[in-house]
């Protein structure tokens, strides 16, 4: 089973940059989580061979996200050779409550569940037969699975989470500064570590950049000439697309989308925060 080391959510991510005309730097936040990509071998299924009562409940409780065949559709990864990557409790959890963008399975009976398994773990064919024709094996990717270590924090070196000022007149960083915490790491004295962001930054004409996205459900504002960081505040919920700004009534807002879900996992609900930008004295 030959294993690749890469990262899926590394690096910046759609929810996009900003860009300071004035300064010619670019910001944008960046990821760096690790992931296991496994290759695992499995027996391919006749598919003119009449459906098992597994693969029925199959198709009517998962074929339509991951593929009658089991193969896959866009990002929902393929079930092939799960065998060789879970247990039926593992599997179990995630039918049962749902993870990241997929949502709890309902409206199973808990005999469909049984033979789901054994559709899913290949327990309703005959043993495999040795010496068996290639055109009965195939390979398959094990999906996306992150690194994380024991204490379920990312399996790589800190910052996990950056935000980042790009000089695009030279190419060079300018700088980068680690974007949200984990406060039980932070009392323990540990340096501020960032964690997995989706979110995307906002520059304003004033010289601050906002960003949100991360794990700790905050929005903050940075300096735009050195990284520092100014202010945060909570969200009700995570806040997974970047803030905008807009002006009235001779004041400056700032604006940012907080539905959770997602990425990021949590609770999951639907509100708009806006703050107002303090007046300069003149």
């Amino acid at each position: 089973k030959p294993t690749v080391y890469f990262g899926v959510y590394g690096g910046a991510e759609w929810t996009g940059a900003a860009f300071d005309p004035g300064s010619q730097r670019l910001y944008i936040s960046a990821n760096d989580l690790p992931a296991i990509l496994t290759v695992a071998r499995f027996r391919r299924r006749d598919r003119n061979a009449p459906p098992t009562p597994g693969a029925k409940a199959y198709r009517q409780s998962c074929g339509g996200c991951h593929g009658v065949a089991r193969d896959g559709i866009g990002v929902a990864p393929s079930l092939n050779g799960l065998s060789q990557r879970f247990n039926d409790a593992h599997v179990l959890q995630i039918i049962r409550n749902g993870r990241d963008s997929m949502p709890p399975v309902k409206g199973i009976s808990e005999q469909d569940l049984s033979r789901l398994l054994d559709y899913l773990f290949d327990r309703d064919l005959p043993p495999f037969p040795s010496g068996a024709h290639s055109e009965t094996i195939a390979f398959s990717a094990n999906g996306y699975p992150k690194l994380y270590d024991s204490d379920g924090y990312p399996g790589s070196k800190p910052p996990w989470g950056t935000l980042n000022a790009l000089d695009l007149s030279t190419g060079k960083l300018a700088w980068t500064v680690p974007l949200g915490e984990y406060p039980e790491l932070t009392v323990r004295g540990i340096p501020k570590t960032g964690t997995v962001n989706f979110g995307g930054a906002m520059v304003t004409a004033g010289g601050l950049v906002f960003c949100a996205g991360t794990r700790d459900r905050k929005i903050r504002a940075f300096d735009q000439n050195s990284g520092q960081e100014l202010w945060s505040h909570d969200l009700p919920l995570g806040g997974y697309a970047p803030p905008a700004t807009y002006e009235a009534g001779g004041r400056q807002y700032v604006v940012t989308a907080a539905t959770g879900g997602g990425k990021q996992g949590g609770k999951k609900g639907d509100a708009y925060v806006a703050f107002t930008l303090p007046i300069k004295s003149r």
